[in-house]
Formats: C-alpha cells, sequence, structure tokens
C-alpha cells in the first residue's frame, strides 16, 4: 500500500503543472472570453429591452395621437354642425322673411281685386239703375202690346 500512496504522491505532484495550467486556464478564458461574451450578452439584452421599451413609448405615443387626433376630429365635426345649423337658421328666417314678402304682396293684389271689385259692381249697379227705368219702359210696353193684342 506504501507503493500505492507513493505512486499517488507522485501522480499528484507530476499532476500539479496540469492544475496550475487548469487555474490559469479558467482565469484566462474567464477574463479572455466569458467576461466579454457577458456583457455582450448583456448589452444585448440592454438593447433589445431599449428597443422594446423604445416601441412601446412610439405606440403609447401613437395611440396618444389618434386619440387626440379623434378629439380633434370631434371637435370639427362639432364646429361643422354649428355652422351647418347656423346656416339652417338663417336659411329659415330668410325663407320666412320671403314667405312674409309674398304674404304682404298677395294681400294687397287681394286688396286692390277688391277695390277694383267694388268699383266694377258700383259701376254695374250705376249702369243697371240707369238702364232699370227705360228697360221698365219697354217691359211694360211691350206687356200693353201684348195684352192689347
Amino acid at each position: 500500500m506504501d507503493a500505492t500512496l507513493h505512486a499517488l504522491g507522485i501522480l499528484l505532484i507530476e499532476a500539479i503543472p496540469t492544475i496550475l495550467f487548469f487555474i490559469v486556464l479558467t482565469f484566462y478564458l474567464n477574463a479572455v472570453l466569458f467576461k466579454p461574451m457577458a456583457r455582450i450578452f448583456e448589452e444585448r439584452r440592454q438593447a433589445t429591452e431599449g428597443v422594446r421599451e423604445l416601441a412601446q413609448r412610439a405606440f403609447e405615443a401613437a395611440d396618444n395621437k389618434a386619440s387626440e387626433f379623434e378629439r380633434a376630429l370631434a371637435a370639427a365635426r362639432a364646429e361643422l354642425y354649428q355652422e351647418h345649423e347656423a346656416l339652417r337658421r338663417q336659411w329659415i328666417e330668410e325663407q320666412h322673411r320671403q314667405i312674409a314678402a309674398a304674404r304682404a304682396e298677395a294681400e294687397r293684389q287681394i286688396d286692390e281685386a277688391k277695390a277694383q271689385i267694388a268699383q266694377e259692381v258700383g259701376r254695374a249697379q250705376a249702369d243697371l239703375s240707369s238702364s232699370i227705368g227705360p228697360l221698365s219702359d219697354r217691359i211694360i210696353a211691350s206687356l200693353t202690346r201684348k195684352r192689347a193684342a
């Protein structure tokens, strides 16, 4: 067993350079390869997160712009509706004025026609009154002639 322990001791002594090489290689790879790769992966993750955050902010900004646009559109529609309503009221008032003017003109023409008719009736009555006497004389004469015959 002494020989085995002795062989094992020699083996361990001969393995010291390999162990030291392994430890140095571990530190070297950690400093040269693993830490830079971890830094690159972290930068990539941060860049990805940054892009995601940027995209999220862009979506929020787009939503804000869309809602702002909708509000502006609603305000423009309301203003347009008010303008249309004012124009409609103006047209109705103008129409009422025109109707009132047409009614006044029609009433004036009716009054003139009534006055003309009254004058014509007066003239006709005067004509009839003046022709009643001679007509009645003729009628009487015609009736008396027929009775006499």
